[in-house]
């Protein structure tokens, strides 16, 4: 299939962040006594995200820690909850995976028109125009100017009105990404950085794989 539109997530996809939020629920988890590794943590947190459609007051979605600790196997105290509540879970500072750019500009030199579809609050402009990504882009479909979170179809039919199907997504999150492009009939490409997805074997582990999946697909 030859694809009129990309659309491609924006964190831990193009721009990764140190820590990211992952990190900072497992420490939370760990300091409590809790003997879980990262990549049950993430996979427990991503399924509890897929549970949200709609964004907080600051354009994220609110997780509610008992869904995630459920996906954790983990009993719910009303400790946990509190420190999980109140701990400052947010990304930490941004920087540029090295391949996001070539992604980007493979994207535009064959023609296909971009989008971003992020969860993300507004602070995400001066992520923009840190990398100054946003000159890449035909529309940006960002949730707290949309009111829509990924997996909502929402989102993505912001984005899709201004580039277009057929169209395919880039996301690191099974959950959100993969199963919000499939429920706005979008072919989704899973971007599995760092072993997280390890039973799903028809992912990208770069970048470059995702554009070489992309191409591939018009044969």
């Amino acid at each position: 299939m030859k694809y009129n539109s990309v659309l491609v997530d924006l964190g831990n996809t193009l721009v990764g962040f140190k820590p990211p939020f992952y990190e900072k629920v497992y420490h939370v988890m760990r300091d409590n006594g809790y003997d879980v590794d990262l990549r049950s943590v993430f996979r427990a947190y991503a399924k509890a995200m897929g549970e949200v459609n709609y964004p907080n007051d600051e354009g994220f979605e609110t997780v509610d820690p008992r869904d995630f600790l459920f996906f954790l196997g983990v009993y719910p105290t009303q400790r946990l909850i509190k420190e999980l509540n109140e701990a400052d879970i947010r990304d930490g500072e941004a920087f540029l995976y090295d391949d996001a750019i070539d992604f980007l500009e493979g994207v535009r030199a064959h023609g296909y028109k971009l989008a971003l579809v992020s969860n993300a609050s507004p602070g995400v402009k001066g992520i923009l125009h840190k990398f100054d990504l946003e000159k890449y882009f035909d529309a940006l479909a960002l949730s707290f100017e949309v009111r829509a979170v990924k997996p909502n179809p929402k989102i993505f039919g912001f984005a899709l009105k201004r580039t277009g199907y057929p169209a395919v997504h880039v996301g690191d999150i099974y959950e959100i990404d993969w199963v919000g492009a499939k429920r706005s009939y979008v072919d989704p490409v899973l971007l599995d950085r760092y072993d997280f997805y390890l039973k799903i074997r028809d992912k990208a582990r770069d970048l470059k794989e995702a554009l070489r999946k992309i191409e591939e697909s018009k044969d």
